[in-house]
């Protein structure tokens, strides 16, 4: 139950959520979606949920997963500034409030030196800040050049990785290949030895890249009914790609991190797409 028009509407661009829409249903999901929630009652040992629309939804149990708002209480006794646009605690490149006071993690309104202002929920994020923050507190004065990922499994044949601006408002350019057996979230898990891929994924750089040159490549639509087996989807902000979705591609976000990192416009970004080996049997 979500308030957008297909799963993850805000994340993924409309083709593919309304595609990952239907893959759940079909393992056995009843979605209900443009769906906002007017009030829960106990009705009979059951949850009645009544929605805005009218329409009436009962179940046995609501798991709520509805993100959060950080608690900037503090900020009034503290003298702290607190973001109007992304909410939290407003802080510099090296995550600092103002003078012998620093900030992490989710609560943290923070200065992106690549993408701009950002507030960020998400676990690679938390651990990489907090850390940071404990350095600075020391005298490190080290900016926060981090990109942090976070990751999803929508069933047992799809999960995504993905670092940067993920916004589906931006346009997108998707390169698609068809999956093997091994293109799965089950797979990522028992290569890594742990179900969370944050925790797995390296935090070194990757080696030097090169991209051959190629046609200009514009934002655009994957033709319907093409195979969303495995992917790549580039988020782009001015012609420059800002956010990256690894679609069943795993293990490949030192890539993704450079490429951002590097913050260049690419003239065909299919060729980028090669980077992640997504033709690989």
């Amino acid at each position: 139950m979500f308030p957008e028009n297909g799963n993850m509407g805000k994340v993924l661009p409309e083709y593919l959520s309304n595609w990952t829409t239907n893959k759940v249903k079909r393992e056995g999901v009843n979605v209900v979606s443009s769906a906002v929630v007017k009030s829960i009652s106990v009705c009979a040992n059951r949850l009645l949920i009544k929605l805005k629309d009218g329409r009436k939804v009962e179940t046995d149990h609501i798991v709520a997963a509805v993100g959060l708002e950080p608690n900037v209480e503090l900020a009034k006794s503290a003298g702290l500034e607190v973001d109007s646009d992304f909410g939290g605690f407003r802080v510099n490149a090296e995550l600092q409030a103002r003078s012998n006071i620093w900030v992490a993690g989710d609560a943290a309104c923070f200065y992106d030196i690549k993408l701009g202002r950002r507030r960020v929920e998400h676990h690679d994020h938390a651990v990489v800040s907090g850390r940071l923050a404990g350095e600075n507190m020391t005298g490190a004065s080290k900016p926060y050049w981090h990109q942090s990922m976070f990751w999803s499994d929508l069933g047992p044949d799809v999960g995504y990785e993905a670092i940067g601006l993920i916004d589906s408002s931006l346009p997108t350019v998707g390169v698609f290949a068809k999956a093997t057996a091994k293109d799965t979230p089950k797979s990522a898990t028992e290569q890594s030895g742990t179900g969370i891929r944050s925790e797995s994924e390296t935090e070194a750089e990757a080696s030097e890249i090169t991209i051959s040159p190629g046609s200009l490549s514009t934002p655009q639509v994957p033709k319907q009914g093409e195979d969303y087996g495995k992917g790549v989807i580039f988020y782009l902000r001015d012609k420059v790609v800002v956010g990256i979705v690894l679609w069943n591609i795993f293990n490949r976000m030192p890539i993704a991190r450079k490429i951002i990192k590097d913050g260049e416009e690419h003239p065909d970004l299919n060729e980028v797409a090669k980077l992640f080996n997504i033709h690989e049997d």
